[in-house]
């Protein structure tokens, strides 16, 4: 019995030092893992801050290129018939498209497609004022016609998706204005 009884007097302090050493060891590796997540995510949101910030600024620099002022400003329009500038200015808006098709990945959902919308707008624009006029009319007579039409609307879809990146950069980056 004595023996038992010195058993018991050794294991039992040293069943409480083992559960005393295992839930603080517990407990460090659960702050060390804690501390390393949060350096992760502070690690992470410093590379991916500036790069969605660029795709804000690539997306609006996107939709201003595609407004017909822009367009038309960039090419000859005196020197192409109405076709050809039709040809010009979609071939112009499907490139400036593919090349900021990646941005998508850092902007929300809602933008994307209000991006997208205001480039189809456009081209919808641009193929109907050119079904207005003859293919063989001057390329001026389009570039008129577009911009008349583009700036007799009082808010055009390329400016609605314009303010919805705005919002969606001040919500996502804390500038509530």
């Amino acid at each position: 019995m004595d023996i038992a009884l010195n058993i018991l007097q050794i294991t039992i302090p040293a069943l409480f030092v083992l559960l005393a050493t295992y839930f603080t060891q517990k407990q460090l590796l659960k702050g060390e893992a804690q501390r390393r997540r949060t350096e992760l995510l502070r690690v992470y949101s410093s590379a991916i801050t500036p790069i969605r910030l660029q795709a804000y600024e690539r997306l609006t620099l996107f939709l201003e290129r595609i407004t017909p002022d822009q367009l038309v400003m960039r090419l000859p329009c005196n020197q192409l018939t109405a076709n050809q500038l039709q040809s010009n200015l979609l071939e112009t808006i499907r490139q400036e498209n593919e090349h900021n098709l990646s941005q998508q990945l850092y902007v929300g959902n809602d933008v994307w497609i209000m991006v997208q919308h205001a480039k189809e707008s456009m081209v919808q624009l641009v193929n109907t004022c050119a079904s207005q006029l003859n293919p063989e009319d001057s390329g001026i007579r389009l570039a008129t016609l577009l911009l008349d039409t583009y700036h007799g609307v009082d808010e055009t879809p390329i400016h609605v998706a314009i303010d919805l990146l705005k919002r969606e950069m001040n919500e996502q980056f804390g500038d509530n204005q």
